[in-house]
């Protein structure tokens, strides 16, 4: 893959992850972890201790599920399991943007909210992001490894990271 290619991705990748979460900021509003919406909610003490201190919700199941099943898309007649690390790690990749976007965009929370005590829904912090920033990363990497594009995707990542700062930069004040 060329330079041109790893910088397009990267570019879309991030455009996905910013649409999604400014559609979350307008659904959820200042409200996170779907927490005010008339959707259904599952958390046994079990659940909760495995993902961060998040119930499952109706809202998320949906939307996770479709998202799983899109990015797939491109895999119906030509699966192998190099693909899918690469279709996972991509995944994986979009979620900790799309996630650390909605905090960042979100005027009820911003970089002075995002920080344990002020985000109910995880539990578990290592500096200063959530676990499931790291599990996130860690998936990502260990999938683009797996499907042998690790270089390319630390590229993309990395490339990632001045695109979130310029979205941060450039949000509309409220």
């Amino acid at each position: 893959m060329e330079l041109l290619g790893v910088v397009l991705r990267a570019l879309f990748q991030f455009l996905i992850a910013l649409l999604l979460a400014r559609l979350e900021i307008e659904i959820e509003g200042p409200h996170g972890w779907a927490v005010k919406l008339p959707t259904w909610r599952w958390g046994p003490e079990w659940w909760l201790k495995l993902t961060n201190g998040k119930p499952l919700t109706g809202y998320h199941a949906c939307l996770l599920s479709l998202l799983v099943l899109l990015f797939h898309w491109p895999l119906f007649g030509a699966f192998s399991w190099k693909a899918e690390a690469r279709v996972l790690s991509t995944f994986f990749q979009t979620v900790f943007a799309w996630d650390l976007l909605w905090f960042l965009l979100n005027p009820a929370f911003g970089w002075a909210n995002f920080k344990p005590g002020k985000v109910w829904w995880f539990r578990r912090w290592l500096g200063p992001f959530p676990a499931d920033y790291y599990f996130s990363a860690g998936m990502c990497f260990l999938l683009a490894w797996a499907s042998g594009d690790l270089h390319y995707r630390t590229a993309e990542f990395l490339l990632q990271v001045p695109l979130v700062l310029a979205a941060v930069a450039l949000r509309p004040r409220r």
